[in-house]
């Protein structure tokens, strides 16, 4: 089968910028449905009651790659999605949302610094792979968590258009 180029890709303006503005978080399992075209998310359907919960995040402490992994040899390809980001402060409460997070098979939904939104996990999900809890050395140290995500997808992440948003969160 010929995978066939159908455009090129032209410079754009240069006005974009890095980094995360927030994080949309569910249940992999709270997912109904999604419906996509083209690399485009029009709907996302929820299981009733249950919706994408916000983790706000700090300006320069989040970041979401995603790898191309490709085996001339097999001929297979996979994306390793990985997302980076911190909690801060090591309350009660942030210890059991860590604590959950690292129990759930996870759906996340990207906001990035240009207002791109990018849904990792959506067929295989995320898992928390990593994370560390400390309360910081020096005064102006940090006093919380460093988490990363990560998942394996078999292609890149969809986008995800903006007035989906508000219906599931």
């Amino acid at each position: 089968m010929a995978c066939t180029l159908i455009e090129g890709i032209s410079l754009d303006c240069r006005q974009g910028a890095g980094g995360i503005k927030k994080l949309y978080l569910t249940e992999f399992a709270n997912v109904s449905s999604i419906t996509s075209s083209s690399g485009s998310v029009t709907a996302i359907t929820m299981s009733a009651g249950k919706k994408f919960w916000t983790v706000e995040v700090e300006l320069e402490d989040a970041q979401f790659d995603e790898n191309a992994t490709v085996s001339i040899e097999n001929g297979t390809t996979f994306y390793e999605q990985t997302l980076t980001f911190s909690v801060y402060k090591m309350t009660a409460k942030n210890r059991n949302i860590v604590r959950l997070l690292t129990q759930n098979r996870l759906m996340v939904i990207v906001q990035d610094a240009d207002d791109v939104y990018h849904l990792a996990g959506e067929t295989r999900a995320m898992h928390l792979t990593a994370g560390t809890s400390s309360t910081g050395k020096a005064m102006g140290d940090k006093n919380g968590y460093s988490l990363t995500l990560t998942g394996k997808e078999p292609v890149p992440a969809n986008k995800v258009n903006s007035g989906v948003i508000s219906g599931i969160i």
